[in-house]
């Protein structure tokens, strides 16, 4: 008997990876079409594939608003007295220099 945390050839071929939407968990027929989206991700219609990229596209959107947004906000690393003179000294050399 095989080990819990490996599989048979036959189990195998029961579960390929593109045998389910990956969206709606439907099953995918052999001789039907698999759409395809980012590689490796199988939809059983193009329905399902454009409303995963649509998904995929307002969390890449939120993702870019909030990078942006805490590029305004001040920065919470404070500077010593004695590392703002080394930064001024080291400022002044590359100017001169």
């Amino acid at each position: 008997m095989p080990s819990p945390r490996f599989f048979s050839v036959g189990e195998a071929r029961r579960h390929h990876f593109l045998g389910t939407c990956y969206l709606c968990k439907k099953p995918i027929a052999a001789n039907k079409d698999v759409f395809m989206y980012r590689g490796d991700t199988p939809f059983c219609s193009k329905e399902c594939r454009w409303e995963q990229m649509d998904m995929d596209e307002a969390l890449e959107n939120e993702s870019k608003k909030q990078s942006f947004a805490m590029k305004g906000k001040p920065s919470l690393i404070m500077l010593s007295n004695c590392d703002k003179k080394r930064f001024e000294a080291d400022a002044a050399a590359v100017v001169a220099g």
